[in-house]
């Protein structure tokens, strides 16, 4: 699964996991003021928790972005094998040579089987 940061709103990615969690921890007290609340006071906590809400929102949509990018940009992979086989095929022609100044064409594929290969290279950013 691809690291997606999401939207804005919180309606995808990392940043509506964020979210979800966010108002699981947050939102119960402030339930509980709307709960308790009458008149104008249930209206005033009410909006207040649609405007935390709306914060919890921004705010991670904010720390989403940061994470994704940083593992993105920083993560180092390591320690990674494939094994497979490998077909070397070689086509072409020779050039001329003693005794005399004529080409042979050459045709010569090599198989070698369960060749293990380990990780080298430049392992940043390859983590999606």
């Amino acid at each position: 699964m691809a690291m997606v940061i999401g939207s804005a709103d919180a309606q995808s990615g990392m940043s509506k996991e964020i979210f979800e969690q966010m108002d699981i921890l947050l939102s119960p007290a402030l339930l509980e003021a709307v709960d308790a609340a009458a008149g104008d006071a249930k209206v005033k906590a009410q909006e207040a928790l649609e405007a935390a809400r709306e914060g919890w929102k921004q705010l991670a949509f904010a720390v989403a972005t940061g994470v994704v990018m940083h593992l993105t940009r920083n993560v180092e992979i390591s320690g990674i094998q494939t094994t497979g086989d490998v077909a070397a095929n070689v086509a072409g022609q020779a050039v001329p040579a003693p005794p005399g100044p004529h080409t042979h064409q050459i045709s010569l594929t090599a198989t070698q089987q369960g060749v293990t290969f380990n990780q080298s290279g430049n392992v940043n950013g390859h983590l999606k």
